[in-house]
């Protein structure tokens, strides 16, 4: 028997209510709340409100926000690497990214799934990782990313720089709605439901005793969200 496992849980309870006349219902209780506060949370607003709403908490936690549409994505990329000086970069092994980024660097690598520590050393060195969100919150400017295969947190991490995109269609209100989605991609069973799932809010930061903010201490130490209305 594994550590930690329980067996015969079912009988043992049984025998034990049978002995006191009771009838035994081992159905977890479905919990039903009085007070709801998380679904009030810019329960009206509408996808512009959101959109603001978003663009206004990234600015507060030092993440630069660029919009634009799907055909421009390869050029707004393509600046975005210039800006930040990007020669160096790793990137998830994603239909969309590849279809849409630009090769211009010397070292443009991706995620190989079969060879992760060799993406991981080369992690360590890219100037910029990224990304793609499967969902975005609103109200923390918070990016979510599920684990597969070809995708790793490594790439928002350990690059000195992280650009994330984020297709419109997957911004929601905060943290509410996606432990929903979670919720129903467990319940289906299959494989959609992810092994790990990352929030990332901007760069990283910290601070001291005296809360002297000091940005990109242990991770990226910039980040940039592209917001990309039609997708």
């Amino acid at each position: 028997m594994n550590p930690g496992t329980i067996t015969n849980r079912e009988d043992f309870l049984k025998r034990i209510a049978g002995q006191l006349g009771r009838d035994v219902d081992l159905t977890p209780p479905k919990r039903v709340y009085k007070h709801r506060p998380q679904d009030e949370v810019l329960k009206d607003a509408s996808d512009e409100e959101l959109l603001e709403t978003f663009r206004m908490v990234a600015t507060r936690i030092h993440t630069d926000v660029v919009e634009c549409e799907s055909a421009n994505l390869d050029d707004t990329l393509r600046l975005l690497i210039e800006r930040y000086d990007g020669q160096s970069i790793i990137a998830e092994r994603d239909d969309r990214i590849q279809a849409w980024a630009p090769q211009t660097s010397e070292s443009f690598d991706w995620w190989d799934a079969e060879r992760p520590e060799d993406s991981r050393a080369l992690a360590v060195k890219a100037d910029i990782g990224i990304t793609i969100a499967d969902q975005a919150l609103a109200e923390s400017a918070t990016i979510v990313q599920y684990a597969a295969p070809g995708k790793s947190r490594t790439i928002s991490l350990l690059p000195r720089d992280h650009i994330a995109i984020i297709p419109k269609s997957v911004l929601v209100p905060r943290m509410t709605q996606a432990a929903k989605k979670l919720a129903e991609l467990d319940r289906t069973g299959d494989l959609a439901s992810p092994n790990g799932v990352n929030f990332i809010s901007g760069p990283s930061n910290s601070a001291d005793i005296e809360m002297n903010l000091i940005v990109g201490v242990h991770g990226p130490v910039r980040v940039a969200y592209v917001l990309v209305h039609d997708l």
